[in-house]
C-alpha cells in the first residue's frame, strides 16, 4: 500500500479511539503516506500525531465543502480507503474515490437496536469499539498492539498547563484531581450536587481539584464549584483540545460521566472513575485502562440509548439517582492511596 485514507470525522471520544488504529496501520506500512480525515473543529486531536502524513479537515460550513474534499480525495488516488466513521458522508465520499481497496467495520446496529429498544441483548462478548474498528483491516495484517490510545502535544502547550496550575495556587507534589461533569446529553450526567460533594471530599484532603468541560459547561462547573466550600478551580471553557488533555496528563485520575474527557484522559495514561448512567458495557464505551473504573447501577432499564438523550424516558433516573456519592468517593480514595502525586 503507497497511500492510505483513514476516515473518522468525529467526535472526541471516537477519534480518540481511533489512534491505535492509525498507529498499528503505520506499523504495518511503514513507508505509506497515511493521511487522516477529520471534521476541522476536531483536528487538533490528530494535528501532531507522528503516525500521519496528512492531515484533511473537512469544513462543512464552507460552500460546496463536500463536492471540494471528493476532488481533491480522487485527485491524491487513494490505494486504500479505511472508513472507520461509516455514515452516508464517508460512504460516499468511500463510493466516489474508487480506491482499490475500501473497507470498513460493522455498527452492529441490529444487536444494539435490540438491546436498547426491545431489551433483548445479543452481544455475546464485549467488544470495545476502538477493537471493532480493526474489522477495517482484517486481512491487511494488521494487529493491535495493546497499547491504548494515544493524543499528542507540543512541549510549550504542557508549559502552559504548569503555568496556570502554578498562577492558581497549586503546589508541587501536591495531588491533582480533574473533574468532568458534562457530557454531550443531559441525562448521561451524574447530578452537580454529587459531584460538589465528591469535590469537596477531596478538597479537605488537599486534592486540588480543577472543573473542566467545554464553553457550555461553565454554568455547570460554577454550580458545582459554588456548593464547595473549599471552591473547585473552573477551567471549562477556557482550555482548547490539546490544553484539556495537557491538564488530564498531569492529573492522577479523572471523575467523569461517559463522555469524550474519559477517554481523552486515558489517551494520557490517566485513569478515570467513569459514572455510566443510561448506557453500557455492550455499547463499547467503557474505560479501557486498567486502573480506570466504571461505576454504575443496576437498572433494567439500562441501556435506554446507546448515545444520550435530553431526559429519562422513564421520568424515574434510576440510573444515576441510585449511583450513591460514597461508592465514587470510595474509588477515589483507592486512587489517592495507589497514585503517587501529579505527575
Amino acid at each position: 500500500m503507497k497511500k492510505i485514507l483513514i476516515t473518522r470525522l468525529s467526535s472526541i471520544g471516537d477519534i480518540v479511539l481511533a489512534t491505535p488504529l492509525v498507529r498499528s496501520v503505520r506499523q504495518k506500512f511503514p513507508e505509506a503516506q497515511i493521511d487522516f480525515l477529520i471534521k476541522k473543529q476536531f483536528a487538533d486531536l490528530m494535528r501532531h500525531n507522528p503516525h500521519i502524513t496528512n492531515l484533511i479537515e473537512f469544513d462543512k460550513q464552507k460552500e460546496n465543502a463536500l463536492k471540494n474534499l471528493t476532488v481533491k480525495l480522487q485527485n491524491v488516488g487513494y490505494d486504500w480507503f479505511i472508513d472507520i466513521h461509516k455514515n452516508l458522508r464517508t460512504t460516499k465520499l468511500k463510493r466516489a474515490c474508487k480506491s482499490s481497496l475500501a473497507t470498513t467495520y460493522s455498527k452492529q446496529i441490529l444487536r444494539r437496536t435490540l438491546l436498547v429498544y426491545f431489551g433483548v441483548n445479543f452481544y455475546k462478548n464485549f467488544i470495545p469499539v476502538y477493537k471493532r474498528y480493526f474489522e477495517a483491516v482484517e486481512g491487511q495484517g494488521v494487529e493491535y498492539d495493546g497499547n491504548g490510545s494515544e493524543i499528542f502535544f507540543p512541549d510549550a502547550i504542557a508549559k502552559k498547563i504548569d503555568d496556570r496550575l502554578k498562577n492558581d495556587a497549586f503546589i508541587p507534589n501536591q495531588k491533582l484531581v480533574t473533574i468532568c461533569p458534562a457530557a454531550s446529553f443531559v441525562n448521561k450526567q451524574w447530578m452537580p450536587e454529587n459531584f460538589a460533594a465528591v469535590g469537596e471530599h477531596l478538597a479537605r484532603q488537599n486534592v486540588f481539584v480543577v472543573l473542566l468541560g467545554g464553553p457550555k459547561d461553565y454554568e455547570l462547573c460554577r454550580e458545582i464549584s459554588n456548593n464547595m466550600k473549599n471552591a473547585g478551580a473552573i477551567y471549562a471553557g477556557q482550555l482548547s483540545l490539546l490544553e484539556s488533555a495537557a491538564l488530564l496528563k498531569k492529573s492522577d485520575f479523572v471523575i467523569t460521566n461517559d463522555s469524550g474527557m474519559m477517554h481523552l484522559a486515558e489517551s494520557q495514561k490517566t485513569p478515570a472513575i467513569a459514572i455510566f448512567g443510561p448506557t453500557t458495557r455492550e455499547l463499547g464505551y467503557f474505560p479501557m485502562l486498567p486502573e480506570s473504573v466504571a461505576i454504575e447501577a443496576k437498572v433494567k432499564c439500562r441501556p435506554c440509548t446507546h448515545n444520550g438523550l435530553k431526559k429519562c424516558p422513564k421520568k424515574h433516573f434510576d440510573c444515576m439517582n441510585k449511583i450513591q456519592i460514597h461508592s465514587v468517593i470510595y474509588e477515589a480514595e483507592k486512587m489517592l492511596e495507589k497514585f503517587e502525586p501529579a505527575k
